[in-house]
């Protein structure tokens, strides 16, 4: 009796109530107006020859004169060259650098582990543009810290050169270092100990087992790790613009900015290369997810006594902590502590006795007295990382709830459209938006609502991988009982999955508010005098060679970044995050 009646209460999912329909109606909406409206968009500029909001540009008549032009020119070929090479060698050092510090970390009992574990992490919080600059502070022909070190000690003038190709790799490969280490470290603690055990007894020593029995092991998450990689060096924007526009080497990502920026703006051509980087991150994910789909086969962890080994290296761990901590240093200690240095001068130059004699904090004191220029900006960034999170958060729950809890034959649409953003560059959501918003009569352009709408739709698919992860783990027969008892559909949803999605949403808010604070791309594409973010006034400071007063502005900005994610850590910890770690 008990069975049937919450049958019978289970058949009241949300799409027979009103407060469901309404919800799944409005989920539709807004899905296909942020998601699959600016997709449309880019297809259709790269097909037309008049620009966004233009009379014409609605008609019915499209030309591919826009391909033929970008295939006709020699530089549409040098970007798509430098874009490969330049996202492939990135890739290789960025992986082989992470995998080393997922397997020292991970798997050996290298000294201090845990805290270099703990500051590769932590390096996420630092906006990508403040390590681009850093480097160039250290390492410019001109006024490099290191070049200026090199030239005493050697006597060669402009030893490095961080404005060429592989000056744009190095960084890169550091940036993307902390996101290799994320991916590998996980499948390193997935392997089955008793499998290199077997291998150690067999007479193999440390690296052979490493190479004949953990690395083809972790093969499908390595290949699927470099895959992500690689799509995110593609799409990366920071280092292509501030060092590959003095290196002369052009990707795709930097295309687009130009064509957009410069006048007079090329719409077309910027569309056409948009439709490349949208393209190829589609094919590159169609293959990522393949990789992923047959990662059971590789399954090494059952029921049976499964205990995790660190692998003991004997006097070579040492070595092993003193390669991590350089990785470490390089990756974060080193770009900080320039940016900090240059901070304090009031013009940068190398570290001598004058220089360390004449430190100040009037690069401070002159961020904080100029509210308009720099205290604004902040407080900019501050509002849209908080309210982005906050609102993705709830709606990524709630498309959560219909993809997993319901038997809608058309939930796997919500799924599709939530997850669809991520095949668009951050570069290729930008313009879209701004041409969305060049026809659609809404005052929304030069305000922070436009960043905001371009940033819901960047993070969307990222907030959805965590909430619905928390998703899954909720049994049906919670939300059955509450059926019986007759709650509706609203007052289930608030008393039942928010309390319970709470550590997926929180660390899902986490991620999205720090990467939202940070985010360049689509701020610089959308940003105006009235809704410049932190980003762009780093960007601004550097274009105008105010080095000191940006170095003072990036830590102003870290340390802010710091409160943030303190404060954000301390109210999940009451919601069991730590415990799901």
């Amino acid at each position: 009796m008990t069975t049937n009646v919450l049958r019978w209460g289970a058949s009241f999912r949300p799409p027979l109530l009103s407060g469901g329909s309404l919800v799944l109606i409005g989920l539709v909406l807004i899905l296909v107006y942020q998601v699959l409206l600016p997709l449309v968009l880019i297809v259709w500029t790269s097909l037309k020859t008049i620009r966004p909001g233009a009379p014409g540009f609605l008609d019915l008549s499209f030309t591919l004169s826009n391909y033929a032009r970008a295939y006709g020119i020699r530089e549409f070929w040098e970007s798509s060259l430098n874009t490969f090479y330049f996202a492939s060698a990135a890739t290789l050092c960025a992986f082989v650098w992470g995998t080393f510090l997922a397997w020292t970390v991970v798997r050996t009992n290298t000294p201090l582990a845990r805290m270099i574990g703990t500051i590769t992490v932590g390096r996420i919080i630092i906006p990508g543009v403040m390590i681009t600059i850093s480097w160039i502070l250290m390492v410019s022909p001109s006024i490099g810290v290191l070049n200026y070190v090199m030239n005493l000690l050697t006597g060669i003038p402009r030893f490095f050169n961080i404005y060429s190709f592989w000056g744009m790799v190095w960084v890169q490969a550091l940036e993307m270092t902390p996101l290799a280490y994320l991916l590998m470290s996980a499948a390193m603690q997935s392997i089955d100990p008793r499998l290199e055990e077997a291998s150690s007894i067999a007479g193999a020593g440390t690296w052979p087992t490493f190479r004949r029995v953990t690395l083809p092991l972790i093969l499908p998450a390595a290949a699927a790790a470099a895959l992500l990689l690689f799509i995110q060096t593609v799409e990366s924007f920071e280092v292509p613009l501030l060092l590959g526009g003095r290196a002369r080497v052009a990707v795709y990502t930097t295309e687009v900015y130009f064509n957009t920026s410069r006048m007079p703006t090329d719409w077309g051509l910027a569309s056409t290369y948009s439709m490349m980087l949208l393209v190829l991150a589609m094919v590159l994910l169609y293959i990522h997810f393949r990789l992923v789909r047959h990662g059971e086969r590789y399954q090494t962890i059952t029921g049976k006594d499964f205990r995790p080994r660190r692998i003991d290296l004997g006097r070579w761990k040492y070595l092993s902590c003193a390669l991590s901590l350089l990785l470490v240093f390089l990756i974060t200690g080193l770009p900080f502590l320039t940016m900090l240095y240059a901070s304090l001068l009031p013009r940068f130059q190398a570290p001598t006795a004058d220089a360390l004699a004449a430190m100040t904090l009037t690069n401070y004191a002159n961020l904080l007295a100029d509210h308009g220029y720099a205290l604004k900006p902040l407080w900019n960034s501050t509002l849209l990382g908080v309210g982005t999170a906050s609102i993705i958060m709830l709606l990524v729950a709630a498309i959560s709830y219909f993809v997993h809890k319901t038997r809608l034959g058309g939930r796997k649409i919500l799924d599709f459209l939530g997850f669809a953003p991520i095949a668009l560059p951050s570069v290729v959501l930008g313009s879209a938006f701004m041409w969305l918003y060049l026809l659609v009569p809404l005052p929304v352009i030069g305000t922070l609502r436009i960043i905001g709408l371009a940033y819901l739709t960047r993070y969307l698919p990222f907030a959805l991988r965590f909430v619905s992860t928390s998703m899954v783990q909720i049994h049906n027969e919670l939300e059955e009982a509450a059926a019986v008892a007759g709650g509706g559909w609203w007052r289930n949803f608030y008393h039942i999955y928010l309390p319970l999605l709470r550590p997926g949403l929180m660390a899902g808010w986490f991620w999205v508010m720090v990467h939202a604070y940070r985010e360049l791309t689509i701020s610089l594409m959308l940003s105006r005098s009235n809704n410049r973010t932190a980003s762009v006034i780093i960007f601004d400071l550097w274009s105008n060679g105010s080095f000191p007063l940006l170095s003072a502005f990036g830590v102003v900005m870290f340390t802010l970044l710091i409160v943030l994610v303190s404060i954000a850590q301390k109210i999940s910890s009451r919601y069991g995050i730590q415990e799901r770690v």
